[in-house]
């Protein structure tokens, strides 16, 4: 799906950009003698948002940790229960991510950094943003039967 493609981009794109300005803090303070007072922010920012991107996009790939060996020994309907359970509790999670980052990042943005003097909401709108794809993608896989197993 076109979002999932363009989400993933965005993290490997913020992953790139976070390899570049490291290079370049690197090169600039033993070879040129000057330090960047901004580099190290943003590459802390970036990690941030690629954290919460970073959720949604294992969790739609079935990579976060998962023990099925209680699961397994459920017959099918309460293993199907049990998933559905699981499913929501990613759901409650997502709307949580959504409304306390917009809480936390509408207090941040009252405060700049102090490298980059930008607000400090930026870094916190990866939560809402990850926390919204998570939610997409959530809905997706209830809606879509994922979490049935067959009889």
């Amino acid at each position: 799906m076109l979002v999932d493609r363009v989400v993933e981009y965005l993290a490997g794109a913020i992953l790139a950009v976070i390899l570049v300005i490291g290079l370049l803090q690197v090169f600039n303070r033993y070879v040129l003698n000057i330090s960047l007072s901004w580099s190290e922010e943003l590459q802390i920012f970036g990690h941030v948002w690629i954290a919460f991107l970073g959720i949604p996009i294992a969790y739609r790939r079935n990579s976060h940790l998962y023990i099925e060996t209680l699961c397994d020994k459920f017959p099918p309907r309460l293993h199907s229960a049990f998933n559905l359970m699981v499913e929501t509790m990613w759901g409650a999670f997502a709307v949580a991510l959504i409304v306390l980052g917009w809480q936390v990042a509408q207090v941040a943005h009252l405060q700049e950094s102090p490298g980059l003097e930008i607000p400090m909401s930026y870094p916190y709108y990866g939560l809402v943003v990850g926390g919204a794809y998570t939610l997409f993608v959530t809905l997706r896989r209830v809606f879509g039967g994922v979490w049935r197993v067959a009889s």
